[in-house]
């Protein structure tokens, strides 16, 4: 699986390359981002190797405590490498991956329309699957979610089993914040931008995609969808923060299912759940969009580029 991964990386780097620049200068944050694509595939093959190496090992991290402690050391120290490098490679600031931008506060409200609203469906769905589906059903498709463990939960049983309770804020820490800091800072800031300027927004947010759901190691539908939303946040606010909120989130969702213990194979509880859920974000999400009209209106927009409006 690494090795498939990075004969995909290598053969992106060298096809858009060797490709010259084909989309138009628009005066966004992207025609800003004029350094080698070669970095965010190293980025990439880094971060992937790193997880292969340590947590996909013969050596069984769950029987050697030291090996979590050291991965998490290494990943956080191979990114601080990486942007040292980039800075040093491309004499560039790092505001120009997107960390800071003009009017923060309206492109964050656009943003979390987008974010709400994509939970809002999840939640819509799973409510109304488990609402018609009879219970049977329902029960032995929560049995199959609860045993399709993620590296959330396998982390934080480590360190609970290791630990201790208190210890599972380390990997939370890690999971919630510093991992989709990482991946947006690798995936939309290095990888995406390099690729646009070769191709087109649409190109570009189809293939980090991809590079994204392969390197997460899962072949479905909702590693895909995120990292499009993901690419589609940062390419109309021109900020990576949104894409971190929503990768955070999705994280934080594993966090609240590993707590839940027994619940979570309930359906009644499940469904309850899922029904204040489903209301909570519809209120939440025409909240936010009449409040984000309101501002737009009194003078507070920007101007959003429209390759992909």
């Amino acid at each position: 699986m690494l090795t498939f991964f990075l004969l995909v990386l290598l053969a992106v780097g060298a096809f858009f390359s060797a490709k010259r620049d084909a989309y138009p200068d628009q005066r966004t944050l992207f025609d800003r981002q004029r350094w080698s694509i070669w970095i965010g595939i190293f980025a990439a093959a880094v971060f992937k190797s790193i997880s292969a190496l340590v947590l996909w090992s013969p050596w069984m991290f769950r029987n050697q405590p030291l090996i979590v402690p050291a991965y998490l050391i290494a990943e956080i120290s191979a990114f601080i490498s990486i942007l040292f490098f980039y800075r040093f490679a491309t004499n560039q600031p790092l505001t120009a991956l997107g960390f800071w931008s003009d009017q923060a506060g309206i492109r964050l409200l656009f943003a979390m329309r987008w974010i709400i609203g994509a939970f809002l469906v999840l939640y819509g769905l799973f409510y109304f699957l488990l609402l018609f589906q009879n219970v049977a059903v329902s029960q032995a498709w929560l049995m199959r979610l609860y045993r399709n463990r993620d590296l959330v939960t396998s982390l934080m049983h480590f360190f609970e089993k290791m630990w201790g309770l208190p210890a599972v804020v380390i990997p939370i820490l890690f999971m919630v914040a510093l991992r989709p800091f990482f991946e947006e800072v690798v995936f939309r800031g290095l990888l995406y931008g390099p690729i646009r300027r070769k191709t087109d927004p649409i190109m570009a947010t189809l293939i980090t995609s991809l590079l994204y759901m392969l390197a997460d190691g899962s072949y479905t539908s909702p590693h895909l969808l995120s990292g499009v939303l993901s690419a589609y946040l940062y390419e109309q606010t021109e900020m990576l923060i949104p894409g971190m909120i929503l990768h955070g989130v999705i994280n934080l969702g594993s966090v609240v299912y590993y707590f839940s213990g027994k619940d979570a194979m309930s359906v009644m509880v499940r469904k309850e759940e899922s029904g204040w859920m489903t209301l909570l974000l519809s209120i939440l999400f025409f909240a936010s969009v009449i409040l984000y009209r309101i501002l737009v209106k009194k003078g507070y927009g920007w101007r959003r580029p429209v390759s992909l409006s």
